[in-house]
């Protein structure tokens, strides 16, 4: 059986092996091995690259690309990423449902190293019965500190294995890193919606797609909100999968940003008006730009959504 923790640690070798090249820096709290990729160091786009690929579990590779669309006359870079192990990778690894602690401003978790342990509290028992028995464990933390001792305690814990086997990647939001990564969360963010609205993953037989990278701010609530336009209002999903052209049908047209009540409004603001937590932001806000979907069984086609470069625009204009 694939470990994607396994596969994740030959790419944080890499990082370990040069910080210079890569920008980061390299900390020791309570035995476990902190990767600073983007709190007290700049990062780089090629530390943004290993942290991205990580998160994809080790089994594919990202690339970058020029956004098609001009925004403001200005043409951003975008990330480009495949995946072949969907459920696994997107759900297992990428996706963002690993709450450290509840409440404002908690820091958002990712990882393979979740796989390891296998958490009441992870959304991905809703998704596979998947487990991981590698001995070191890869985590990612968005937030705009070192965590603490405590926090770290918390995470060997949570992680199942011993602290010199915990490896932890952060980044604060208005990084090169997690701007990166999070616009790279583009099939995550649409697989979540097909299973919410009913579709059987099992058909997926793989997914790809794109998604603008926000301009970088250190202001963490504005970079935060940022990176969110962009993947609600910037990125596409396309998915192959093998079924009926009806189970495609009914759900396609339910899954894409455009169809949520708050549609038009920077995720800033929704988040503020969710008492700046997370998980209280409705769940369909959370949806992809546009969404694609093969359907290899008969040849057809489905699509739905839009991009939308006004409030992108709005978006990267918008300053304290």
């Amino acid at each position: 059986m694939l470990s994607v923790n396994e596969r994740s640690f030959e790419l944080v070798k890499k990082l370990l092996s040069d910080p210079e090249k890569y920008k980061i820096n390299i900390h020791k709290i309570k035995e476990a091995t902190i990767i600073d990729c983007g709190v007290n160091v700049c990062g780089s786009w090629e530390c943004a690259k290993l942290m991205t690929e990580i998160l994809y579990g080790g089994l594919n590779k990202i690339n970058y690309e020029t956004f098609p669309l001009a925004i403001d006359d200005i043409y951003y870079n975008a990330v480009h990423v495949y995946s072949d192990y969907v459920v696994l990778q997107q759900a297992g690894c990428n996706i963002s449902g690993w709450e450290l602690k509840p409440g404002k401003f908690a820091p958002v978790l990712a990882g393979p190293g979740r796989l390891i342990s296998r958490k009441d509290n992870d959304w991905f028992k809703k998704y596979s019965d998947y487990s991981d028995k590698y001995h070191k464990a890869i985590l990612t933390a968005e937030m705009s500190r070192i965590p603490s001792e405590n926090e770290v305690i918390d995470l060997i814990e949570a992680s199942g294995v011993e602290a010199k086997d915990v490896y932890i990647l952060v980044a604060s939001s208005g990084s090169i890193a997690c701007s990166v990564e999070v616009s790279a969360r583009i099939i995550e963010q649409s697989l979540h919606r097909l299973k919410e609205e009913g579709f059987n993953l099992e058909n997926i037989i793989e997914a790809h797609g794109f998604c603008v990278i926000p301009p970088v701010v250190k202001d963490d609530l504005l970079a935060m909100g940022r990176l969110n336009d962009c993947l609600i209002y910037g990125g596409q999903c396309t998915f192959t999968v093998d079924c009926e052209d009806i189970e495609i049908s009914s759900i396609i047209n339910k899954i894409t940003s455009d169809k949520c009540k708050s549609y038009g409004a920077m995720f800033k603001d929704i988040y503020e008006e969710n008492g700046c937590d997370f998980y209280k932001v409705p769940m369909e806000m959370y949806s992809p730009a546009k969404v694609v979907i093969i359907n290899q069984k008969t040849g057809k086609i489905f699509k739905s959504g839009k991009i939308n470069v006004e409030i992108l625009s709005k978006s990267f204009n918008f300053f304290k």
